[in-house]
């Protein structure tokens, strides 16, 4: 009977250890899932507010073109007698491009030559019968009026024959040829198109507001996705005096295609009106992607020391190439969020993400 006590004693302090070391075990647990509390950052990508050399130059768009582009046309009906050009050839002012078949004009102007002969011939035999009375003036007059008719018939179909040879009005190059040789035209069929290469013209559209950055003569620079790395140089040729519809002023840019003819017309442009250094200036710029909200009420989420955001009103100026000057609300060096801003709120946690 004592053994069967002192063996209930046993097992109950047996029990009262695993107990209580089951106990210090949860107790451990729970302490150390309260001192690491569950934390969730949102990934986002950041830019660093910096100074940056902008120009407050006018920059505009447009395309270069021939500074004359001509489309020769057919004056005269015949076939092609030939051809005197290839596409892509050189010409000068005033060369033979073609000439159309002139037969049955020369035909005419023989006829008419015979005839003013003629007529000619009368002339001076009624002019020594009316001397001897043989005839009267009023006769007289009528013949003379056949051969005023009968030169004139003449002059006409000469120009009708030089019409028949098409030649270039201005320098350039053969663009595109319409007909070939022993083609039929009618006047005003299209035979050739030239374009002027050696000198280019780019035409923009500025806006009213930035009229007072332009003057006839000046020199501007220009850019061309073809040549990434050169810049060309051209002037302003002319600025329209009236607006447009939508309230803005056609400029024209002379542009002189002399390094081996390099530009081409079509290709597109960039024309700087104000290149120069010395409008040029330090500003403080964001990455547009940056901007919560509008231009006119702009704000952008502020990375704090304590990886949360806070959302700060600032003052913008102008968009440059992407980027938005800061007038006031930020300083240098001071981190933003660019990418990741739909999930954010004030004091959300982040976690940035940069490459």
């Amino acid at each position: 009977m004592k053994t069967k006590n002192i063996s209930i004693i046993v097992v109950v302090i047996l029990i009262g250890i695993v107990g209580y070391t089951l106990f210090s075990n949860k107790k451990e647990m729970n302490e150390k899932a309260a001192a690491v509390p569950e934390e969730f950052a949102i990934p986002v990508q950041t830019a660093t507010v910096g100074a940056k050399t902008i120009s407050n130059g006018l920059v505009a768009t447009g395309e270069f073109a021939g500074w004359e582009e001509v489309t020769l046309v057919a004056e005269s009906q015949g076939s092609i007698q030939y051809l005197k050009v290839e596409e892509g050839q050189k010409i000068k002012k005033g060369q033979v491009i073609a000439k159309v078949d002139a037969v049955s004009l020369s035909s005419q102007l023989s006829s008419a030559q015979s005839a003013y002969s003629k007529a000619e011939k009368d002339v001076a035999r009624y002019e020594r019968l009316l001397e001897v009375g043989a005839v009267s003036q009023s006769a007289l007059e009528d013949i003379r009026i056949q051969k005023e008719n009968a030169q004139a018939n003449i002059a006409q179909i000469n120009q009708q024959l030089s019409f028949t040879t098409v030649k270039s009005p201005i320098d350039g190059v053969v663009n595109k040829l319409m007909v070939e040789e022993t083609s039929f035209v009618m006047p005003g069929n299209n035979i050739a198109e030239i374009v002027q290469i050696d000198r280019l013209k780019i035409i923009v559209n500025v806006a009213e507001d930035n009229l007072s950055k332009l003057r006839e003569g000046q020199e501007v620079s220009i850019k061309s996705d073809v040549y990434p790395l050169k810049t060309f140089k051209g002037k302003v040729s002319t600025i329209s005096v009236k607006a447009d519809a939508s309230r803005k002023f056609q400029v024209t840019i002379e542009v002189a295609n002399t390094e081996d003819n390099l530009l081409r017309a079509g290709l597109f442009a960039e024309v700087n009106f104000d290149a120069l250094k010395t409008n040029e200036q330090e500003a403080m710029v964001i990455p547009r992607e940056a901007i919560v909200g509008s231009l006119q009420n702009p704000s952008v989420y502020l990375v704090n020391n304590d990886s949360t955001v806070s959302l700060q009103k600032i003052k913008a100026g102008a968009v440059i190439n992407g980027d938005v000057i800061v007038l006031s609300g930020l300083q240098n060096g001071q981190q933003i969020v660019t990418k990741g801003i739909i999930n954010l709120t004030n004091d959300t946690k982040v976690k940035i993400t940069n490459n």
